[in-house]
């Protein structure tokens, strides 16, 4: 667990996944990384199906398999619950985030690109 200046808050890799907090979590939060990464990891086609009408709108015919391999590492932001997608290499500027609204990762809404 550490500091990150650059987000101001406290984060925590684990399986190329990147876990972030407003708040130096409890001692417990490994506990919940597991669970979210594991989640995370077994929805990862319904997100992808969830995001790429949006990303074929603005990148035009993207594959499943395109998407997936130009996400980068998601920051699940565990206070906000989001999962933003800062080093996306569709392009250089945009980031993607959506909102999971339940921890199975099976409540997803909200897909939105900024920048």
């Amino acid at each position: 667990m550490e500091f990150d200046e650059s987000l101001q808050q406290y984060t925590y890799s684990y399986e190329d996944l990147i876990f972030a907090w407003d708040e130096e979590p409890t001692e417990e939060y490994i506990n919940k990384v597991k669970a979210l990464a594991k989640n995370y990891k077994d929805n990862f086609d319904r997100i992808i199906d969830f995001i790429l009408p949006d990303l074929r709108e603005m990148y035009g015919d993207v594959s499943k398999e395109d998407v997936k391999n130009s996400l980068g590492k998601p920051i699940i932001d565990y206070n906000r619950g989001t999962v933003s997608y800062c080093d996306q290499t569709f392009d250089d500027w945009h980031i993607f985030e959506f909102e999971f609204l339940d921890e199975k990762f099976e409540k997803i809404e909200h897909f939105s690109v900024d920048g």
